[in-house]
């Protein structure tokens, strides 16, 4: 059975890497309240906190799609054990990339598909991502062209624009680091046929 493909997100770039790999899906806002799961899970590790948002975000949407494959995604960034969370604005921006500066931080991506109110698949990526020695003049002109929808991704970054000249090493995933672990869900939706049949072939 043919089923049809939801993102709950509404993430420019999530679409994007969906859109260019062809896959038929909508995109719905997931109506999860994140900020008030990380403050219930505060005592949780950077990892769980990435994937409870991955699972919820995918369940909420579920309930509301029945039949539907529900893909949800999260990404957190993890220093020396610390959940470092999106920007408020630039000058928080500035201070992140400060404490980021010289370090690897793991950038984790959780990428779940639930199905009738159920996770039905999972799959976490950790990348290791080793940022270069900046001092805080290189931050401030990097953040002054930059445009404002960087500062709400995770980590302040855009690894396919300008954040890439941060990084000295990054993950060998560039989907995952990216936001959402194609690789890994084409082949789930492969094996439950949904890949080309979705592609109307």
């Amino acid at each position: 059975m043919n089923r049809d493909i939801i993102l709950a997100s509404m993430s420019e770039t999530r679409v994007k890497l969906l859109r260019n790999a062809g896959i038929v899906f909508e995109p719905v806002a997931h109506g999860v309240d994140e900020d008030e799961i990380k403050l219930s899970m505060s005592q949780n590790s950077p990892e769980e906190v990435v994937v409870k948002l991955a699972e919820l975000k995918a369940l909420k949407a579920s309930v509301s799609n029945k039949n539907a494959f529900v893909i949800g995604s999260d990404q957190g960034l993890d220093l020396k054990g610390e959940l470092i969370n999106k920007a408020r604005d630039r000058d928080e921006a500035k201070q992140q990339l400060i404490k980021m500066s010289g370090s690897t931080h793991t950038l984790i991506t959780a990428t779940t598909v639930a199905l009738d109110g159920n996770i039905i698949w999972k799959y976490v990526d950790k990348s290791k991502m080793l940022m270069r020695n900046l001092n805080e003049e290189l931050i401030t002109k990097y953040l002054n062209k930059i445009d404002d929808n960087i500062l709400g991704l995770v980590g302040v970054y855009a690894i396919e624009e300008e954040g890439i000249k941060l990084f000295e090493r990054i993950g060998s995933d560039l989907f995952s680091i990216q936001g959402i672990s194609l690789i890994q869900l084409t082949q789930f939706l492969w094996e439950n046929n949904l890949l080309f049949k979705n592609n109307g072939t």
